[in-house]
């Protein structure tokens, strides 16, 4: 397995994945931002993409999900993780882990020693809930993911303090929030986001 984390931009700072497995051939997570910027990563390392995932239906997470379902690469629905949460592709396992909070559709994906974690959790901080969250739920899934190893390689969807970390250091640092100042240029800037979208 190798993981390529794109810095696509978006929104603020996101995060795509493209997952290598067996025979070169690639899954894309969180497809948004840039897409050239996807293509070309796709393009230079020669990869076969045959599946695309996503860590919460928010819009800056699934810009790109329409087009890539338009060259034939299919989504794997909520509906169909919630049946099968663990499956197997390109000679990988993939261990789906619910984590609603942030949304109620946030989930984790486990593949080997990486936690792709979307906005679930950060390398300093979580989502914010106050766009179809639930704090109660996001305390219990973060209790959820502390039971797992914490040398696990965390990757976020947003480059809140950092690319990567461990599992242990992003749930010590998970309880980091931002300024109030921060806070309101965030929210300016999703309702400025969310204006080009209608």
């Amino acid at each position: 397995m190798k993981t390529i984390q794109i810095n696509v931009g978006g929104f603020d700072n996101n995060f795509s994945y493209l997952i290598i497995g067996e025979n070169n051939s690639g899954i894309l997570i969180d497809p948004t931002g840039d897409k050239e910027k996807i293509l070309s990563v796709l393009k230079s390392n020669k990869i076969k993409l045959i599946l695309q995932l996503i860590t919460h239906a928010h819009p800056d997470h699934v810009e790109l999900v329409k087009y890539f379902s338009e060259q034939g690469i299919k989504l794997k629905q909520f509906s169909q993780l919630l049946e099968k949460p663990v499956f197997e592709i390109m000679g990988l396992k993939i261990k789906t882990i619910f984590t609603p909070g942030h949304t109620k559709d946030s989930v984790c994906y486990l593949i080997e020693n990486n936690l792709f974690t979307g906005d679930t959790l950060f390398v300093r901080g979580i989502g914010t809930t106050a766009y179809g969250g639930n704090p109660i739920e996001q305390k219990k899934s973060l209790e959820l993911l502390s039971t797992l190893n914490p040398v696990i390689i965390v990757w976020p969807g947003h480059d809140y303090g950092g690319n990567s970390s461990s599992l242990g250091e992003a749930l010590a640092n998970s309880n980091i929030r931002p300024s109030k100042k921060t806070f309101e240029e965030l929210r300016k800037k999703i309702s400025d986001y969310e204006s080009k979208l209608d």
